[in-house]
């Protein structure tokens, strides 16, 4: 099968484990990975081409969740300066990644684009064109002639755009097997359908992980458990201000050429494949389930959500219950492990408004046909940077997570530099944001945009 067939899309589909029947559970191993997504997953390919032996425990099923659902984008353009350079050696590295694997990724050099439908906005992008020019090379603005030129099927003016052609996209549930099946062949152990409950230590030092199939020793932990990241660090002493927000994204039927780039703008995002269909999205607009867990950190979280209110929908419903349910009959050392397999409902109408605003600003494809549509939990914390560190206070402890919704692309960088963390190297300076004492101290900045 094509890996850009319609089919290749697999979000709330059934996904076949990676390996027939259930593997064994390891005794021991010089890294566990918690967490098969594609942090885990290149983290656990890194580690095993550094000489460790690996384990990788996911709850689910490798793929299953945000790093298979999400939109695609590998870009460079409009980071947070601060996670700039990680982003920058992280679009090194895909062009390569096929080659290196020897698995497909669906990667393609398409460029991103954002386009400004007001003067704020493009103010808005020359300041960071000009702030990050010495990082991000490849950027440059375009006037309102060329950003036509560049998107002749858009009908909306636009008062320029940001655009950076050396960024790309992949498809993100076969990147992630890709990296997945690449970590196995590297003698990785991949464990699935098993949840963790904890990570255990002694002395400040980990000594192992316990799962709900037994314990693993090691003397390295990778958390990668993106939304659980919070429930696994607390026990050790480390607050993880972490939340969740639920995304929906869309897939449509093949349609005339819209946009070759990435392409942001008047609230919408798109990705259109080689085969001509799309990943559509509301821009900057997301559902918060509420639950009792929402009150935790909430002061963190506060200021920006009353900054971009209108950028959130607020529900109460199932999630509650189920929130509710889980604490009543859920032992709390167990929580981590639970609440897997749940349908993550789309937001239908969200999916609806999006397609029509597709359609208005491209005539092109009028008749737009959704596909299917699905959504994601995205974990973000509060200046929606990720926390990469190894923190001094548990020592042989990696963390990875709280990438906020784009993550995706940084995958292979940050497999790599977990892989340096492990081997005791020293840290790179490009990191120094992402430590997760950043939290504690009260040294983290308001988010560079809205999720």
């Amino acid at each position: 099968m094509s890996v850009l067939r319609l089919a290749a899309h697999v979000p709330d589909d059934v996904l076949a484990q990676l390996a027939p029947g259930r593997a064994a559970l390891p005794a021991r191993a010089d890294a566990v990975v918690i967490g098969g997504g594609i942090m885990g997953c290149a983290s656990a390919y890194y580690l095993a081409r550094a000489g460790f032996s690996v384990a990788l425990v996911e709850r689910d099923t490798a793929s299953s969740q945000q790093s298979g659902r999400n939109w695609g984008f590998v870009r460079t353009q409009y980071r947070d300066p601060l996670e700039l350079p990680l982003a920058v050696e992280a679009l090194s590295m895909w062009p390569d990644l096929e080659a290196e694997l020897g698995e497909p990724m669906g990667w393609r050099r398409s460029g991103c684009v954002f386009v400004a439908g007001s003067d704020a906005e493009y103010d808005t992008f020359e300041r960071w064109q000009e702030t990050t020019r010495s990082v991000a090379s490849g950027a440059r603005m375009l006037s309102p002639g060329q950003t036509k030129a560049l998107l002749p099927a858009l009908s909306e003016p636009a008062k320029g755009a940001l655009f950076t052609e050396a960024d790309g996209q992949a498809e993100p549930a076969i990147a992630t097997m890709g990296f997945a099946r690449a970590a196995v062949r590297a003698g990785v152990q991949v464990v699935e359908n098993c949840g963790v409950f904890a990570i255990e230590s002694a002395a400040g030092s980990v000594t192992g992980v316990l799962t709900e199939h037994g314990r693993i020793d090691c003397g390295i932990v990778v958390c990668a458990a993106g939304a659980q990241a919070h429930r696994l660090l607390s026990p050790l002493g480390l607050d993880l201000p972490q939340q969740t927000v639920r995304s929906t994204v869309s897939l449509t039927a093949p349609l005339p050429p819209l946009s070759d780039p990435c392409f942001c703008g008047y609230g919408i995002g798109l990705r259109q494949r080689a085969d001509g269909s799309c990943i559509i999205a509301a821009d900057s607009s997301s559902d918060i389930d509420l639950t009792l867990d929402s009150v935790r950190a909430m002061r963190f979280f506060l200021p920006e959500f009353m900054r971009h209110r209108a950028g959130f929908s607020l529900h109460l419903g199932r999630p509650f219950i189920d929130d509710l349910h889980e604490r009543l009959s859920v032992p709390q050392p167990e929580r981590a492990a639970a609440g897997r397999r749940r349908f993550i409902p789309a937001n239908r109408d969200r999916a609806g408004r999006t397609g029509e605003l597709v359609e208005r600003l491209f005539p092109a494809a009028s008749g737009l046909a959704i596909v299917k549509s699905w959504a994601g939990l995205i974990d973000v914390l509060p200046d929606a940077l990720p926390v990469l560190d190894a923190p001094d206070a548990v020592s042989g402890l990696i963390v990875a997570t709280g990438f906020s919704g784009h993550g995706f692309g940084l995958g292979p960088a940050v497999g790599r530099h977990v892989a340096r963390f492990a081997k005791g190297e020293s840290r790179d300076p490009i990191l120094a944001p992402l430590r997760l004492e950043r939290f504690a101290r009260g040294t983290y900045a308001r988010a560079h945009a809205p999720l």
